[in-house]
């Protein structure tokens, strides 16, 4: 592991969204060709009190803000809800650690509009929706006082991975960790987010983290500066903080709960602990493993087709090298299939379009295609 001290100290600056935008949205519920928005702020003076969802409906089957939070709860077990009988009335909400029934009492604002950062307060939630519209709740009638939900940060889901996606375990002992690292860019529209699973005993800092990756994987080094990361790269990618754009440090134990830590040098790790690093304003997003390809030296990809595309039943993968791993994203980073086999059965995926990965014994590459 290469360590480089130098005479200056780079000074955090956090990031602040200028604009919160659908594009910024990662986390999208329901099915049908018309969209909302949610924003929950719970106001409970963190730097991740404000959560952005979308949400997928037909103008047909009158859909009610309501039901956004119920689609919410039913594929996020980190997420709950309690709401009047009549659906009008919002009593609590629960995210992760976040919950309102912890907090003094209160209520809950209603709102909506036509962006995140312009909406007017309203009646209930027992509203209905409207394509594009965008929807809030922020905790808070008298203290704190009644305001408009603040800019959100795009909620991740626990469900898009976790430990047993991991295939290969780096040192050994008896507590698991994963380490994501997410370069803050994409490489066809799948983020540049890479995870590797370590086992240690007792506890373990994320700076011994980071040395026990870099011992064990060939393509993998960090720099510090004056106790602060400077810089990683992985295979060919390294990306190096500035004075704007520093390298962040999180910790969770999944991706829909990172929490900031302020010094990276004196972040520890213990058991199902995750660690999550990255530069710019993303969070550490949907990651992909490549320590096989990188314990080579480099991150390889490999060539290969799939076909039919578009595709209505059956996608098959075609390539000349031996498949370890195929796995179907959504353009939000969803994984929704994971197999080890050229053809894939894909009458459950919603008609759209789709990233496929594959991983072989040399690297791993990524093609769209098409569900019909």
């Amino acid at each position: 592991m290469k360590r480089i001290t130098l005479g200056f100290l780079l000074f955090f600056t956090q990031f602040i969204f200028a604009q919160f935008t659908a594009n910024d949205v990662k986390f999208y519920v329901g099915t049908g060709n018309q969209t909302a928005y949610l924003v929950v702020d719970f106001k409970d003076g963190t730097d991740d009190r404000s959560y952005a969802w979308g949400y997928r409906f037909n103008t047909v089957d009158n859909k009610k803000m309501v039901d956004i939070l119920t689609e919410i709860q039913a594929v996020e077990p980190n997420f709950s809800y309690f709401a009047s009988s009549n659906g009008t009335y919002l009593d609590a909400v629960q995210f992760n650690d976040h919950d309102s029934d912890n907090m003094p009492y209160d209520d809950w604002s209603i709102w909506n509009g036509s962006s995140a950062s312009n909406m007017s307060q309203n009646a209930g939630i027992g509203m209905s929706l409207q394509d594009n519209g965008w929807y809030g709740v922020s905790w808070g009638w008298t203290n704190p006082s009644v305001a408009h939900p603040a800019t959100p940060i795009p909620a991740y889901s626990s469900q898009w991975y976790s430990k047993n996606d991991i295939t290969t375990w780096l040192g050994t002992g008896a507590n698991q960790s994963l380490i994501v690292i997410d370069f803050g860019t994409d490489t066809a529209n799948v983020a540049d987010s890479y995870v590797f699973g370590i086992k240690y005993n007792g506890t373990i800092t994320a700076e011994d983290a980071l040395d026990l990756i870099a011992t064990e994987v060939t393509g993998f080094d960090y720099v510090m500066n004056t106790n602060v990361l400077s810089s990683v790269t992985i295979g060919s990618k390294t990306e190096t903080a500035t004075a704007n754009n520093t390298w962040k440090t999180y910790k969770g134990t999944d991706l829909s709960n990172w929490k900031t830590e302020n010094n990276f040098s004196q972040t520890s790790l213990t058991n199902n602990e995750w660690l999550g690093l990255s530069i710019g304003s993303r969070r550490p997003f949907t990651p992909q493993e490549i320590t096989s390809s990188l314990s080579v030296g480099k991150i390889t990809t490999v060539d290969f087709s799939v076909y039919p595309n578009p595709a209505n039943d059956v996608l098959n993968i075609q390539t000349n090298e031996t498949i370890k791993q195929v796995t179907v994203y959504n353009m939000q980073g969803r994984k929704l299939i994971q197999e080890a086999s050229s053809v894939l059965n894909i009458t459950s995926l919603s008609s759209g379009v789709y990233l496929v990965e594959l991983q072989t014994t040399n690297g791993t590459s990524s093609v769209k295609f098409i569900k019909k």
